[in-house]
Formats: C-alpha cells, sequence, structure tokens
C-alpha cells in the first residue's frame, strides 16, 4: 500500500511504466540469458467446499486466505451472507475496471475499512470518501512535491546501507528474521522521507512489535463485526497497540508544530514540511496538527508495512530459487560493475523489476479492496442491493485460473516479455482507477535499491526445513516470520 512517487497526480502511471517495462536495455531477457527458472511457493490449501457457513467464517479471524476454496480461484463472482452484510467477490475485470476506474463515487470504500484503520490512522485517504478524501488528496499532492524519486533516492541508499551494517553485526550462522529486517529497512526509508532523521533499531523493534499486534487485533474485530459479535476486549487491545505507534509518531509531529513556524518549514525537504505548508486551493486553510498527525500515520503505514511483506517474499522466493538469484546479481553486475547504483542504473533493473512484480501478484500486500453499493443493481445476474460489500479480491484476481497460466507457480518472465501484459483488471497490486497507489514507483525503486544491496554482498540461502505460513491479515504475511540464511560473498 504507496506514497512518494511524485507530485502530480496523474503521472504516477508513467512513472511506474517507467520503472518496470521501458527499461532498457532489457538486462535479462530470456533470450540473453535463458528461461527464467519457475518454482511454486507456498499457498494455504484452498478448502474442499464452497459453502463454509458462520461458523466456517470464523477462520477469517486467523486469516482470511484460510475461507477460500477452489471455486474462489475460479468463479466470475462469489457472495456469501453474514449476519452484519451480504458480501459479493468481484473476479470479473470488467466489473473491476467499472467499481475501481469508470464509476468510483458509486463504489466508495466500505465503513468496515474506515472502522478496522481508524485507531490508527484516523481520518486519512486511505479510508475517507467524497469530499472528505478529494481535500485530503489535494493538500497530500502538494506535500509529496517534497519527496520526488530522484530526491528520495540518497535517503534509500543510506537506510540500504544501514541495513547491510546492521546484518554485520548479526550472526550470520544463524537464521535472518527476514521480517523484522525488511520492516526496519521500510520503515527506516520512510521515517527518513517523512521527517528527514533515521528510524533506530530500538525504534523500529518496537514499531513492529506493534504493528504485527494491531493487524492481528484489527482482523478479529471485523470478523467480530461481521458477525455481531462482541468486539470489546479485541477493540482494546487493538487500540492500545495503536496508542504505541500514535504516541511515537505523535511526539515528532508535536516537535516540528512547537520549534518550527511554517514559515521556516517552507525550507524544508521532508514530507511533514509539505504537509504543514500545504494549503486548500478551494478553501484556503492549512492542515490542523491533528489532520497532519493523521496523515503521518497514514503514509508511514502503507509506506512500509506493504513493502515490509513484499520484500520478505522476495528474499524468501530468492532463497529457494538459486538460479534467479544467480541471474539477478548477473544483471546487477552487468549494469554497475562496481555493485553501487546510481539513479539511471538502478531503472535498468528490468529483471530485478519484474521478479518483485512476479512477487506482487503471488503475495499482493493487500489482498482485497472492499467497496460498498450505493445503489440496487445487477451484477452478472446477482441482485445487489444498497449497502451491499463488494470485494474486489487481488488474491484472488492474480491466481485466477482464467486469467493465468499456472497462476500458483513463480515465473517472473511473465512481466519480461511486453507482449504478453495481463488483461486489465487481473492485477492489482497497486490499485487501479484515481484511488491507486501513488507510491507505485517509490515502491519499485525501494526494492531495487533494497534487492540489489543484498544480493551484491550476501548470498541468499534457504534454511533448511522453513516453509512460510502464508496468513491474509491487513497485509499478507507469514504467520511464523520468514527466516533465510545469508553468506557474504567473497
Amino acid at each position: 500500500m504507496r506514497i512518494f512517487c511524485i507530485y502530480v497526480r496523474q503521472s504516477w502511471q508513467a512513472t511506474l511504466i517507467c520503472l518496470t517495462c521501458c527499461m532498457a536495455p532489457n538486462c535479462l531477457s530470456s533470450t540473453s540469458r535463458g528461461r527464467v527458472p519457475k518454482f511454486t511457493p507456498p499457498i494455504p490449501a484452498p478448502l474442499q467446499k464452497s459453502k463454509v457457513g458462520v461458523l466456517g467464517f470464523w477462520r477469517v479471524a486467523h486469516s482470511w486466505i484460510d475461507a477460500l476454496s477452489h471455486k474462489s480461484y475460479e468463479m466470475l463472482l462469489g457472495h456469501f451472507w453474514l449476519p452484519a452484510m451480504r458480501v459479493f467477490i468481484i473476479n470479473d475485470p470488467k466489473w473491476v475496471e467499472r467499481i475501481l476506474v469508470k464509476e468510483p463515487a458509486n463504489y466508495p470504500k466500505h465503513r468496515l475499512m474506515h472502522e478496522s484503520l481508524e485507531p490508527l490512522i484516523g481520518s486519512s485517504p486511505f479510508t475517507t470518501n467524497g469530499t472528505v478524501w478529494q481535500r485530503q488528496r489535494r493538500m497530500l499532492d502538494q506535500a509529496f512535491g517534497h519527496a520526488r524519486l530522484s530526491l528520495v533516492f540518497p535517503l534509500m541508499q543510506q537506510a540500504c546501507q544501514d541495513m547491510l551494517l546492521r546484518f554485520e553485526q548479526q550472526d550470520l550462522g544463524k537464521p535472518l528474521d527476514v521480517d523484522a529486517a525488511m520492516t526496519h529497512v521500510t520503515a527506516d526509508i520512510v521515517y527518513r522521507t517523512i521527517f528527514s532523521v533515521p528510524l533506530g533499531e530500538a525504534e523500529a523493534a518496537s514499531l513492529f512489535a506493534a504493528f504485527t499486534r494491531y493487524q492481528e487485533f484489527a482482523q478479529k474485530v471485523m470478523v467480530c463485526k461481521l458477525l455481531r459479535l462482541p468486539v470489546l476486549w479485541y477493540d482494546y487491545r487493538r487500540r492500545q497497540y495503536a496508542a504505541v505507534i500514535k504516541a511515537f509518531l505523535g511526539d515528532k509531529v508535536r516537535r516540528r508544530f512547537e520549534f518550527l513556524t511554517t514559515r521556516e518549514e517552507q525550507n524544508g525537504a521532508d514530507i511533514l514540511s509539505g504537509l504543514r505548508c500545504a494549503i486548500d486551493p478551494e478553501d484556503g486553510a492549512a492542515l490542523t496538527e491533528q489532520e497532519v498527525l493523521d496523515q503521518v500515520c497514514m503514509l508511514f503505514l502503507a509506506g512500509h508495512e506493504t513493502s515490509a511483506s513484499s520484500l520478505s517474499w522476495c528474499l524468501y522466493v530468492l532463497g529457494e530459487a538459486p538460479k534467479l538469484q544467480k541471474q539477478l546479481v548477473d544483471e546487477l553486475l552487468q549494469v554497475a560493475p562496481t555493485g553501487e547504483l546510481n539513479f539511471t542504473e538502478m531503472r535498468q533493473l528490468s529483471g530485478v523489476a519484474a521478479m518483485f512484480r512476479e512477487v506482487l501478484r503471488l503475495y499482493p500486500p493487500v489482498g482485497y479492496f472492499p467497496r460498498e453499493a450505493m445503489q440496487d443493481q445487477e451484477i452478472r445476474g446477482a441482485k445487489v442491493k444498497k449497502g451491499d460489500a463488494l470485494l474486489v479480491f487481488p488474491w484472488l484476481l492474480h491466481r485466477h485460473r482464467r486469467w493465468w497460466r499456472e497462476p500458483d507457480v513463480f515465473n517472473s518472465e511473465r512481466f519480461l516479455n511486453k507482449d504478453n501484459a495481463p488483461v486489465r483488471g487481473t492485477y492489482l497490486p497497486f490499485g487501479l482507477g484515481a484511488r491507486a497507489c501513488i507510491g507505485a514507483g517509490f515502491a519499485m525503486q525501494e526494492a531495487a535499491l533494497i534487492l540489489s544491496a543484498v544480493m551484491k554482498t550476501y548470498d541468499v540461502l534457504p534454511v533448511p526445513g522453513f516453509e512460510p505460513q502464508v496468513v491474509g491479515r491487513l497485509t499478507v504475511r507469514s504467520a511464523k516470520g520468514i527466516q533465510v540464511m545469508l553468506t557474504r560473498k567473497p
């Protein structure tokens, strides 16, 4: 889920295309380097029957992936009824396009999304709708001008160097806790971009623990509400962990409000300066301190949690696919023989970009987008009523039997062949339409730098006997983390 690629709203798509599709030379083409290795990474076994009932739906409290059946990956439209609402699953790309692109006002983000994240991110563009969202987006567009891709590139590089220093201080004879490592470096990058200072190791560990627990309890609160069960205990625990995160970030925001005037902030070059200086062109108002804090919390969550999830899966894939890893290292050395990438060279790593995009297909950081029908209508013959929930499901669309060949197989060659582009509406790691992830370019650049930094210094090896347990909560993670072994290159 995201935030920092450009200043003008309309051009994020062009930035993403530049980073992933128009890289030249295509250093890792299948013709020049041989076929890209394929393998099948872990996926929870689908349920054998499609109707699980309310009691079976409780498994969603652990992971929504566990409630999916074989039929889920084949159907174009699914539905189930819960005590609190009727839910439709949308796997038809034509309807995905209509909901996300053509008529987004008729399908706003569902209220449950706001209720799930409100304790942490308050009122922010990730969950708001209508005029509130439009105003927040206008303000954020101004703030993003302080963090263009070329400007944040040195910050990302320094965070990557600090990551490698942390690896040097660890016992490489033991497995690396990949989730913690990737959460630290991605949080460090977004933290530097917002506040212009690095994130300490103890601070990163505390935030990682709080985010993990928040996701766990937020998932349980949502399921309880869907089943009309009491939420008091889960809600209390969820708000406890949200308070830890907001207190940490709120202290940094408050200090800036106390010690720097808006005029002084105009000389700043980070996101927080941009938020403080942003003026709504329609009403001339600035953001209040609470509004700034809500945006910072949203940017911090969206800017590191989803990237950390995706990069953790990338390192797992590299450990399981040594031939692919060698191909990517060869590409890195071809583009930058010294191993030190500059901004232009980074954009030539087409193989790394393709690998990252395939990981995003198999493990999309946000597994579903909840929307709400604003009027009675018919979708593929089903009667949908006003207020019904519509779930656009990247997890299902990315593994759908109709839209992908060998959908559960890792094959990054899918994204090296420009003539083999996915059907529009079937590949949504960054969403689609006006509310698509504005930080797609940021995420691609961050991934290329972090993965390149690891691969130029270490061989990534699997941990014997370890296999991730895939769970779907706010993001797609492994329930018991991800582990790899790192061996320093000679």
